[in-house]
């Protein structure tokens, strides 16, 4: 049996386009994360949108996780909205 504590650090909000052109999915921060980049903390109720990183698997291989990443690292504008958002807070 799996037991699962809640982990929830954040929440969808929508479809966003980073600065790149590239059309991602954006959160919000519900609790206080770092950022898998930089390594500075993304505050509750911050954007920020997650990447996908090769993770290593014992000698077998690789894996992909994703890990979140600020709004300095990776700039982005909510596309429902139509706004480009400010970076990070500190």
């Amino acid at each position: 049996m799996i037991v699962r504590r809640d982990a929830t650090k954040s929440h969808r909000v929508g479809r966003a386009t980073l600065s790149d052109g590239t059309v991602t999915t954006a959160y919000r921060a519900i609790a206080e994360i770092a950022c898998a980049r930089c390594g500075h903390a993304i505050k509750p109720d911050a954007l920020f949108s997650r990447q996908t990183r090769p993770t290593p698997v014992g000698a077998v291989g690789l894996a992909t996780t994703t890990v979140p990443v600020c709004m300095t690292c990776r700039p982005l504008r909510l596309d429902d909205a139509g706004e480009t958002t400010d970076a990070r807070e500190d």
